[in-house]
Formats: structure tokens, C-alpha cells, sequence
């Protein structure tokens, strides 16, 4: 973690983390990579933009992603609050999505193949919470620099069971 003033850093924090740079910006929010001062490692930060109805998407997102531990979908570490807005610390995977990777040469079968079932997997571990992504496509697949898959973006989830159905046991 650099180091930087007491000033810059006071200006710069979302709930307990370090703002360090933003990492991307979508029509929904802004994605920003932080610093967890408290645990030394490096989130990131979903912030949505303003408005109750937003508001609950995002902790729609959070609850979800809290149901789900699987090695192929990003992980939820908080979901906060800070100065009136919501956001969503996450697992910071740095790497391209799937679709940037794809597309940056071409790719054989033997190489593609392991990614798409690293993502089935994680999308038939959200199945089997009971969620349903509803938006999943290349973009929202990370591939981290260990080369593991992750399913993000579960800002549209849905529960598989109909309003008011008891989850079979």
C-alpha cells in the first residue's frame, strides 16, 4: 500500500477503505480498487449511483453473493454504507473479463474450454442456492491472474423458488 498523507487519505476512504483508483464505470456505478487498512489487502468497491431503488439492488447483489462460496464466484467480504450511499466490497480478481480475453488473440478449444467450466460451475453453485444470475455473458467472467474464472455482477439475481415457496431442504 503506498504511502500517502493523513490528508489525502481521510478524502479518499469509502466506510473503513482507501479509495486508490478507479477500476471501471458501467451505467449502474463505478467499480473503484480500495485498501482494507484493517485485514492489509486490496477490495474492490461497488458503488452504485443514487436512489433507494438502487440502493436495494446493490444489497440484493450483497445478499446473494453472501449465500454463494464457490472458487469460480467473486466473493462478498461487507456490504456499508458511507455519507448516504451503498456500496459492495468484494474480492478484487485482477484480470481481464472473459470477453477481453477472448478477444485479444485467437484461442484453442483446450484453452477456452477449462474457463467456460469454471464459469458453469460457479453459475450451477448459484443454481443450487436457489439464485438465478440473469445476466451472465463473457463480461461478467473475470479470469484472475491465477487463472480461475469468476462469475461477478449478480446485481439482477433472481431466487429460482416463487414468492412465498418454502426451498426444499
Amino acid at each position: 500500500f503506498p504511502t500517502r498523507r493523513s490528508s489525502d487519505l481521510e478524502s479518499s476512504r469509502l466506510g473503513r477503505y482507501y479509495v486508490l483508483h478507479k477500476l471501471a464505470e458501467g451505467g449502474m456505478g463505478v467499480v473503484y480498487v480500495g485498501y482494507d487498512d484493517a485485514l492489509h489487502r486490496r477490495v474492490a468497491l461497488k458503488v452504485l449511483r443514487r436512489g433507494a431503488a438502487v440502493q436495494e439492488w446493490l444489497l440484493r447483489e450483497a445478499q446473494a453473493l453472501g449465500r454463494l462460496s464457490h472458487p469460480n464466484i467473486v466473493s462478498v467480504y461487507e456490504v456499508g454504507e458511507h455519507e448516504g450511499r451503498t456500496f459492495l466490497a468484494m474480492e478484487l480478481i485482477e484480470g481481464p473479463t472473459l470477453r477481453a480475453w477472448l478477444d485479444e488473440s485467437p484461442r484453442s478449444f483446450a484453452d477456452v474450454l477449462p474457463l467456460f467450466l469454471q464459469a458453469g460451475r460457479g453459475l450451477s453453485a448459484a443454481h443450487s442456492a436457489e439464485l438465478v444470475h440473469r445476466d451472465f455473458k463473457p463480461e461478467n467472467v473475470l479470469i484472475g491472474q491465477d487463472g480461475r474464472a469468476r462469475v461477478v455482477d449478480f446485481g439482477i439475481v433472481a431466487n429460482s423458488q416463487p414468492q412465498g415457496a418454502p426451498a426444499e431442504a
